[in-house]
């Protein structure tokens, strides 16, 4: 039985949410995986080794063991999955900041190892990145340097980044490894909260990414390729409108083909606007979000055919906060990213997401992952709640649709170039708590996700055939 039943819960949650007695209020979470703040005073290091204020020294543990049944990915001519995988996947940072006066510099350890894993698992190096520095940079910090109450900062280095709601850009929160950057990046924020970011990089790359290498956790330096660069603007008005944001971006990659590393030579140009009004306690908030991506592009890192490059991106939501004790929130979604309209027509229409997050509004990455923002056409709900400060509560289904038939479902390389399997991928529902055990230090994730497969996934010549497909997963994570 499918579940589009589900569609009628939010409507049953409303006037039960809106009766809930007054009590003391939490924090909406954000489109992160970061429990909800507290106002105890969590233990630090660099309070326990009494260091000197110019000096900042943190860090993180976090252990993850995620199961996965029912396979949705296809087999390859290199690659062949088991129906069930499982994984611990272990992720440990340290890091150190300087700020003297104007000068400031860190340097930031991260080391991400999977163990369990064998050869029929997903694994890749979204996963695995061992004993690797994802951040070493020095900079600058003035202030008022163009009008009073201004702030600019400029850093050069290595370097991780996040740009608007982390669509497009994004230093990865519940993915194992993150990307990152070498480069300069400037940032300017204005008294009102308003901002101007310029940047000109080249992305890292996460080595090694052979699949006896990534089993092994064997450790391989990263590395950056001037024949990858990675440049844009992102600008911020505080307020368009009382109480509205809007944010305006251009962005370039252009990769090409050098030794030792093959690329679909992309040269992209996006450009995006989005507009939101954050959510608050008894109001409606809302976010739009459009990106228009040209060039060109190949089909693949094999293919030697220069293809002509016209996407889209879409987000919609509009959400609203219950003046209730617990917070609680409804959201109602969509997202839509093009895919090829055909493989012949000189044209490539897949929508291609950088080096952006997806976890908040997709579902659980990791081994999962099974919603991207390409070739797919997704309404849904959302909501969350906040019962004590110390916990929150998220209830999300969502529908998937292929925005071309003919075009790929790129999370599962599962395609009918006919288009006679339908467009349906199926539904996704997911459920997830995460307590702040102990507020600052020491919390719990855990999450369940399921994915009802539609027509396409039952009936595409390259499907697995396995049906329905479970995720869970737990997860511990020490910050000090």
């Amino acid at each position: 039985m499918r579940p589009g039943f589900l569609l009628l819960l939010p409507t049953a949650l409303a006037p039960l949410a809106a009766a809930q007695s007054a009590a003391p209020s939490a924090t909406p979470p954000r489109a992160t995986d970061s429990p909800a703040s507290s106002k105890l005073e969590p233990w630090r290091l660099k309070t326990a080794l009494d260091l000197p204020a110019w000096l900042t020294l943190s860090g993180t543990q976090r252990t993850r063991f995620e199961y996965l049944d029912g396979q949705f990915r296809a087999d390859s001519a290199s690659k062949t999955y088991d129906d069930s995988d499982h994984l611990f996947a272990l992720r440990t940072t340290l890091r150190a900041d300087v700020r003297l006066e104007s000068f400031l510099a860190t340097a930031e350890l991260m080391d991400a190892r999977q163990y369990e894993a064998d050869a029929g698992s997903a694994l890749d190096t979204t996963t695995v990145d061992a004993a690797e520095f994802v951040q070493a940079f020095a900079g600058y910090e003035g202030k008022g340097l163009v009008r009073d109450g201004d702030r600019t900062t400029a850093i050069v280095g290595r370097h991780t980044m996040d740009l608007g709601n982390r669509r497009l850009v994004a230093r990865n929160d519940f993915r194992n490894t993150t990307n990152n950057f070498d480069g300069l990046n400037v940032l300017w924020e204005g008294a009102s909260k308003s901002s101007l970011r310029a940047f000109y990089t080249l992305p890292v790359r996460r080595l090694p990414t052979d699949e006896t290498s990534l089993l092994d956790n064997d450790v391989e330096l990263d590395e950056s390729n001037r024949h990858v660069q990675f440049w844009g603007l992102y600008g911020t008005l505080a307020e368009l409108f009382p109480k509205v944001q809007a944010e305006l971006y251009w962005l370039e990659l252009d990769e090409q083909d050098s030794a030792g590393l093959a690329t679909a030579d992309r040269d992209l140009t996006t450009l995006g606007l989005r507009s939101l009004r954050k959510p608050a306690k008894g109001e409606f908030d809302f976010e739009l979000e459009s990106a228009w991506q040209f060039g060109s592009s190949h089909s693949n890192t094999t293919s030697a055919t220069e293809l002509d490059h016209d996407a889209r991106f879409h987000h919609l939501e509009a959400g609203y906060t219950f003046d209730a004790s617990w917070k609680p929130r409804l959201a109602l979604q969509y997202d839509l990213a093009t895919g090829d309209d055909s493989p012949t027509d000189g044209e490539n229409n897949r929508f291609d997401t950088l080096f952006g997050a997806r976890r908040w509004e997709f579902g659980p990455t990791g081994i999962f992952g099974a919603i991207a923002r390409s070739n797919v056409s997704a309404p849904g709900w959302r909501v969350t709640a906040n019962p004590t400060d110390a916990l929150d509560l998220m209830v999300a289904h969502r529908f998937a649709y292929l925005e071309s038939d003919t075009d790929a479902y790129t999370p599962g390389n599962v395609r009918d170039p006919s288009g006679n399997s339908g467009d349906e991928v199926g539904q996704l529902v997911e459920l997830r708590a995460r307590w702040s055990v102990l507020p600052g230090n020491f919390s719990l994730d855990f999450g369940v996700a399921h994915l009802f497969a539609g027509e396409f996934l039952d009936n595409a010549p390259n499907a697995t055939g396995n049906g329905d497909t479970n995720y869970v997963y737990l997860q511990t994570l020490l910050s000090f």
